[in-house]
């Protein structure tokens, strides 16, 4: 039976585009630094698959500009947390694909972080620079359209009043221009397997867990484009689901990565996926559908859409075959159309 848990309000990004498909990845304990503490770790390298990569978009009707068509779509939902002793307030965007909390620090003074709130460990009673169990007290991450280096902190962290625990994250000291300069919120939640993370203690899902602030061990997100977007820890609410729950293990806890025995047409299977069914993560920093090129390719032959967008109302329903169930998407969940174009 589900419980009500702590419901948080996400706030949304709209920018317009055209239909596009898309081509496309235990802990021991650690030191822990006071400030201005002389002893330093080594910098670790890290690369995050997901969020902000590049995506290669190709129209599959040709080359017509995509700015033909201008269609409003929500692309990235935040909210705000606070962390630090008195609290230091963030927007951050709610991220399933990644494993880390990430700031801006208050020594970042460059076009990637100005425009944000800056995490200052001086101005906290409880921050505290850490050393994780490889020995890094820093690290530089590479995303597809950008890059960010940080060093490692501790502090209190609270999601809201009643929902808070002490974490370890990273406070970027530099980050790129793109695309963080242009970024609505100030830094990224991951909500991701501990595969992910930094080390012990990052990984804020499994923090808020283990020190039983997090009811059911359970987070849900709702995303719509009225406004109405929220997050929840600790539970769900029936009154926003469409159906049943359905429940599919993860196959590999690291991102939440699922199996789909098969891609479906109107409730018929596809093929697509093969033998051995595709393995999928169910990411809410990525805005489109994506997969290797050439499945989509070929899904995209499948579907069949006409340029002129002339067969869209005999267009099938996409489905994603988990279990004994299909979850499907309709033509107007999956494609743009105007008067004169798909």
């Amino acid at each position: 039976m589900a419980g009500f848990g702590l419901q948080l309000p996400l706030v949304a990004l709209c920018i317009g585009r055209a239909v596009a498909f898309v081509s496309g990845h235990d802990a021991s304990s650690s030191m822990i630094l006071r400030r201005g503490a002389q002893r330093m770790g080594t910098r670790g390298h890290h690369r995050e698959s997901l969020l902000f990569n590049k995506q290669t978009v190709h129209h599959h009707m040709g080359h017509r500009t995509f700015l033909a068509m201008e269609v409003i779509h929500k692309t990235a939902y935040w909210g705000a947390v606070r962390i630090g002793t008195p609290p230091q307030d963030f927007k951050v965007i709610f991220d399933t694909g990644s494993g880390n909390l990430i700031l801006p620090a208050k020594d970042c003074n460059m076009p990637g972080c100005n425009p944000h709130k800056k995490y200052s460990p001086k101005q906290s009673s409880t921050g505290a620079a850490v050393v994780n169990e490889q020995g890094e007290s820093s690290t530089e991450i590479s995303f597809g359209t950008g890059d960010i280096s940080g060093n490692y902190y501790k502090d209190q962290f609270c999601i809201a009043d009643g929902m808070c625990t002490e974490v370890r994250f990273i406070a970027a000291s530099a980050q790129s221009p793109e695309p963080f300069s242009e970024t609505p919120f100030d830094g990224i939640l991951g909500l991701g397997f501990k595969d992910l993370s930094m080390g012990s203690h990052f990984n804020i899902i499994d923090d808020l867990t283990d020190s039983g602030q997090l009811p059911q061990g359970m987070f849900t997100v709702f995303l719509t484009d009225d406004g109405n977007s929220e997050i929840t820890f600790g539970g769900y609410r029936p009154e926003s689901l469409a159906s049943d729950v359905v429940w599919a293990p993860v196959t590999r806890e690291s991102y939440w990565q699922v199996g789909v025995e098969d891609i479906t047409f109107d409730g018929v299977k596809t093929g697509l996926c093969g033998p051995n069914g595709c393995q999928v993560a169910v990411d809410t920093g990525t805005s489109m559908l994506a997969g290797p090129t050439n499945l989509v390719d070929k899904l995209s032959n499948g579907i069949g859409a006409r340029e002129d967008c002339s067969n869209f109302a005999s267009l099938p329903n996409v489905g994603f075959k988990i279990g004994s169930n299909i979850l499907n998407l309709s033509p107007d969940d999956y494609m743009d159309k105007s008067n004169s174009e798909c």
